[in-house]
């Protein structure tokens, strides 16, 4: 548990958690600066800071022995609640016993809308998704994200955070399969829902997992041949034209929601709206005029225009 008085006595720390919870309480869009981590989410950014900074003490108490095996095991582990303080300049972790309730509130979840449930898709327990075999010694993800169901299939697990992003993606995952669009603007299908608790809610989705090298936004753009380029290119703005007719709004268009794949093919992910500062204008977000105005910025992007235009 943080509270940003018992950080006061060390500058650093307490100002860049300060700068991360304001993120995530503000209703800025996200976004990017040379000392944050792009996780895409403010409060997955804030949680990972956190972790980071108690990694030491965290690993001292850490089983020898691999317990994770599901979901399940994932988000309800036997668990203690740290609670970092600064004494004298120095960091310091003392340990205390959770609270129940405190752990439910950690793990993620939202009430879904009475169409979305009513469409049948397969939701599953989290004990029946199954998590590959760490190396303890490498340490475990920061979240799980390849998993496997119980027949053998191979996923993405997505957590969801918030409600209204979470049934935009759903819906428009769904629009995308039923109109037989998936396979050609390579979007990933939503495959079932994992079932928090024993509840109607969820705790995430479980989408088809895509054999990738990164996100565009992470790769050497510069480094890349030129004729990839192009045919990313080629391939971004059929994407882009292939939505729109179908009425479909992408919606934070940007490089990092943009997989590419181990064939150097281009995929179409997180349909959860919003948008990100320098590739959509505010007031544009979630019209087809930002989809357009991230279309042109992503090509700049490609074709090393956007930085002859910041030089």
């Amino acid at each position: 548990m943080v509270s940003p008085k018992n950080l006061q006595g060390d500058l650093r720390i307490a100002t860049e958690y300060e700068s991360r919870f304001q993120k995530l309480v503000s209703d800025e869009p996200l976004g990017e600066t040379e000392d944050s981590e792009d996780f895409g989410d403010p409060m997955e950014e804030l949680c990972f800071w956190i972790a980071s900074n108690c990694n030491t003490h965290m690993k001292s108490l850490a089983s020898a022995q691999p317990q994770v095996q599901t979901l399940h095991d994932w988000f309800y582990p036997d668990t203690l609640v740290l609670t970092p303080q600064v004494v004298n300049g120095i960091l310091h972790v003392p340990l205390s016993k959770p609270n129940q309730q405190l752990l439910l509130q950690l793990t993620p979840n939202i009430e879904l809308d009475q169409s979305i449930t009513n469409l049948g898709i397969p939701v599953i327990p989290p004990s029946k998704v199954f998590l590959p075999q760490y190396n303890i010694k490498d340490g475990l993800p920061q979240r799980p994200t390849k998993v496997f169901t119980n027949d053998g299939m191979t996923c993405f697990f997505k957590p969801t955070h918030v409600p209204e992003s979470a049934i935009r993606e759903i819906s428009t995952l769904l629009r995308l399969q039923d109109l037989g669009l998936s396979e050609n603007v390579r979007a990933p299908r939503l495959y079932g829902l994992v079932q928090y608790q024993d509840s109607s809610k969820i705790t995430g989705m479980l989408l088809e997992y895509i054999e990738h090298e990164d996100d565009l936004g992470h790769i050497d753009v510069q480094a890349t041949a030129l004729a990839v380029r192009e045919k990313w290119i080629d391939q971004i703005k059929y994407i882009i034209k292939s939505l729109h007719p179908a009425g479909i709004v992408r919606g934070d268009a940007k490089p990092e929601n943009l997989l590419v794949d181990t064939d150097e093919n281009l995929w179409i992910i997180d349909f959860g709206g919003g948008y990100t500062q320098d590739w959509v204008d505010e007031g544009n977000e979630g019209t087809i005029e930002g989809d357009n105005q991230a279309l042109s910025r992503i090509v700049d992007f490609l074709t090393g225009e956007a930085e002859k235009d910041v030089t």
